[in-house]
């Protein structure tokens, strides 16, 4: 157990010295999903023995001073709606319970070449399409800080599984918050990248037009180490190891308008703690944010997109499907093509227009979720509950939620927002926040 609390960049180095072999390592995750995963259900699939074989490849290949890189024998987890060649791929729903795809997705591909070891898929709520944290399927997933409570959708099975120390880090998925909210609901850190950076081929579609591959970790040192294998980027942040100067900009009657009592606390001494470390604080207005983003038009898109990709399979076997993919795929079908066009070309619009904003802050800042995890078994809210995260979704910025605080036993997000293609800059000031917070 002490070895899966450590850094992935502390383990790779144990691993270097031979303090720790691959297979040590393997051995211990997958002992401890087997203990701990009945109560998370953040497994889909577990594979302790192609795990086990791959560590022993990789064990040789250390001896033999081939290195990967920083995730070469690092256990991590794929969400179950990314394709892996002959392994079960479920995408959370009853329909696809024995989908077993041909080949790997991209994104698998590129973890696989860099080393690390893949111990299983997780658990997702049907199709990416709540957040619920709840699967009539596979079995709901609460929250390892407060089993009541919710993991969050429709990445709650890997923020689960991270949380709990079962893997290192892993690859989920974000279409309108899938990652940023079980990241926040769970006290991890979760990056949702520029639209379009990270390759989805082999991403079982559910709004191709928002859906972004992105990284979940507990710490952002490990969020990185895995950003850094997976990027096409390289380009070099601009803040040089410190807060002095960074203008951190949140908004007015947007910031903490209708948020909880803790979430607005632990927000506010965030900022007062950056700018104790000399970061600039720029109050600004931004009328899309405060009343001009119309969640509507962000579904029209998303329902349309959904209906083509699995409209004509609902409506030859709708009893395969749950509650709330039959709902949104019923809502898709009176969305007529004028609807989308219109959606799409508004959307472009506010794009352009949303990015002068970066020309007086370098970073925006906001609470992840208004409030902490709910209860399990009660009704979230979408709208709500997604309002941080999805205008940037809406958009296609990068965006990450970093833990900031705890309410009661529950922990708080807080979202950082860039520029396109700023995934550097994004990450060095999370990991000066990370520190700053504690």
């Amino acid at each position: 157990m002490y070895y899966l609390k450590q850094p992935i960049l502390t383990i790779g180095q144990a691993l270097r010295t031979q303090s720790l072999t691959i297979e040590q390592l393997v051995k211990v995750s997958i002992d401890r999903i087997a203990e701990i995963d009945p109560i998370l259900n953040s497994f889909i699939t577990v594979l302790p023995d192609a795990a086990m074989m791959r560590a022993k490849l990789l064990d040789t290949e250390l001896t033999a001073q081939i290195d990967r890189g920083k995730l070469h024998g690092i256990p991590i987890a794929i969400k179950d709606n990314i394709d892996t060649a002959g392994i079960l791929t479920t995408i959370g729903s009853r329909h696809y319970q024995d989908r077993i795809p041909q080949t790997n997705a991209q994104i698998v591909e590129t973890l696989t070449t860099a080393g690390a070891i893949l111990l299983g898929k997780t658990n997702l709520t049907e199709f990416a399409a709540d957040i619920s944290g709840k699967n009539a399927t596979f079995g709901n997933m609460p929250n390892p800080c407060n089993l009541h409570h919710s993991a969050g959708g429709s990445s709650g099975g890997m923020a689960s599984a991270i949380r709990s120390h079962l893997c290192y880090g892993g690859i989920g998925t974000d279409t309108g918050g899938s990652i940023r909210i079980p990241a926040s609901w769970t006290g991890i850190v979760g990056l949702r990248p520029t639209h379009g950076l990270v390759s989805t081929f082999g991403v079982f579609p559910r709004a191709p037009s928002f859906d972004t591959v992105g990284v979940m970790a507990r710490s952002v040192g490990d969020v990185r180490a895995l950003w850094e294998a997976i990027s096409p980027i390289d380009r070099n942040s601009q803040i040089c190891g410190s807060l002095e100067g960074l203008r951190l900009g949140i908004v007015n009657n947007y910031t903490f308008r209708d948020v909880d009592s803790g979430v607005a606390e632990a927000i506010y001494l965030a900022l007062n703690r950056c700018q104790q470390a000399g970061a600039e604080i720029v109050k600004i207005d931004c009328p899309f944010l405060m009343d001009g983003f119309d969640p509507r038009l962000y579904s029209t898109i998303a329902l349309s997109e959904f209906d083509r990709v699995l409209g004509t399979i609902y409506r030859e076997m709708p009893q395969n499907f749950g509650d709330k993919v039959r709902q949104d795929l019923q809502l898709a079908s009176q969305i007529s093509r004028a609807d989308y066009t219109r959606a799409q070309t508004i959307r472009h619009q506010e794009i352009d227009r949303f990015r002068q904003i970066f020309n007086s802050i370098d970073l925006l800042l906001t609470p992840t979720t208004p409030r902490v995890a709910p209860i399990i078994t009660e009704a979230v809210t979408p709208r709500d509950d997604r309002r941080f995260v999805l205008p940037f979704s809406w958009l296609g910025l990068p965006a990450i939620s970093i833990p900031c605080g705890k309410s009661g036993d529950l922990p708080i997000g807080l979202q950082l927002v860039s520029d396109r293609f700023l995934e550097p800059k994004l990450l060095e000031a999370s990991a000066l926040l990370e520190t700053i917070l504690n």
